[in-house]
């Protein structure tokens, strides 16, 4: 069946993006069509919130795979898909492709993104692509900023300088503890070891590596905090690992992390983009951090709402029982 029978017939006439109606009317396809990526995630345009919500216009390649022209390849969003956000447009030069020849679809967010911050359940915009001769395609758009969830988590870090022919980058805050609820609280560590290479203050990645180095073969990942992320299959992605200090909070004066302060904080942090503003709540208690303070101690987070709040302080890291939060980078 023919994109423009069973699809658009609306963007036949062409409201859907391309260039002149479909002739097939129904004809079976005699070209095929493949676009990459097939989902697209792209930065709400926030600069006035953060500098690093810059809303990078992104793009699909479609190609002709095929053996035969690809006739008046058109787009549209898909049948009972929610519609793009507010402002956010899509636009092709794409019309009649030669057999190996590819054309784009280029969406440009802006400030709304798909879904309302602190949802749980966000559902992107499908769109339909294709010609009047050729196979339907079904790509994704999901438009996200701060404490949108994507990847299993609420995004707290943004990176819009990934290439424009795949997604965003960043990092995502677990949706829940470590362990499953009731959530576990668990020790830093098992004894008071001095894990040389944990005391990043930004890189929790780094941190949780060294602590898992440290303890291989001496204590079960499960019982200890940043073995309880290296375990998680939180949102069915793999790759957690327990935050930096500075990735959970900012300074208060008493802490002196140097993580810097609320309204200039070192890195996009969870503290500043999900929990000040209320977007995520249920964050009260103090959480371990992966950044080690000294032999005896390691770095937490307590969360809490408004702008200047949170606080920072040392544990120790045997003997204090605490929540895990945990965090990933994002894959594009």
């Amino acid at each position: 069946m023919s994109l423009c029978s069973a699809v658009l017939l609306a963007a036949c006439g062409g409201s859907g993006g391309g260039a002149g109606a479909p002739t097939g009317g129904g004809a079976t396809p005699s070209t095929t069509l493949s676009i990459s990526p097939s989902a697209l995630v792209l930065s709400v345009r926030d600069t006035a919130r953060s500098p690093t919500l810059t809303g990078k216009p992104r793009k699909f390649t479609i190609t002709n795979t095929g053996n035969a022209p690809a006739l008046s390849v058109i787009f549209a969003v898909a049948t009972g898909s929610p519609a793009l956000p507010t402002r956010t447009t899509a636009t092709s030069n794409c019309t009649t492709l030669a057999p190996g020849a590819s054309c784009t679809i280029t969406v440009t967010p802006d400030d709304t993104p798909s879904s309302a911050r602190g949802s749980t359940s966000p559902v992107p915009v499908t769109l339909s692509v294709g010609g009047s001769n050729t196979n339907l395609l079904s790509p994704t758009v999901q438009v996200v900023g701060y404490a949108n969830v994507y990847q299993g988590g609420y995004v707290f870090a943004i990176d819009d300088t990934t290439p424009d022919t795949g997604s965003v980058g960043g990092k995502v805050a677990a949706l829940e503890d470590a362990g499953g609820a009731p959530a576990p609280t668990k020790p830093w560590s098992t004894s008071n070891d001095n894990v040389t290479a944990s005391a990043s203050l930004t890189d929790g990645q780094a941190n949780t590596t060294a602590m898992l180095a440290q303890y291989a073969g001496l204590e079960l990942p499960a019982n200890y905090a940043a073995g309880l992320c290296s375990l998680s299959t939180n949102g069915g992605v793999p790759g957690w690992y327990l935050p930096a200090i500075c990735e959970m909070g900012h300074d208060q004066a008493v802490a002196g992390t140097g993580c810097g302060t609320a309204a200039a904080p070192l890195i996009e942090n969870m503290q500043s983009n999900l929990v000040a503003d209320g977007s995520v709540t249920g964050l009260p208690p103090s959480y371990w951090s992966s950044t080690q303070a000294s032999m005896t101690q390691a770095w937490k987070q307590e969360f809490a709402n408004g702008l200047a709040s949170g606080t920072q302080a040392l544990g120790s890291k045997a003997g204090d029982l605490t929540p895990v939060r945990c965090v990933r980078a994002l894959t594009y």
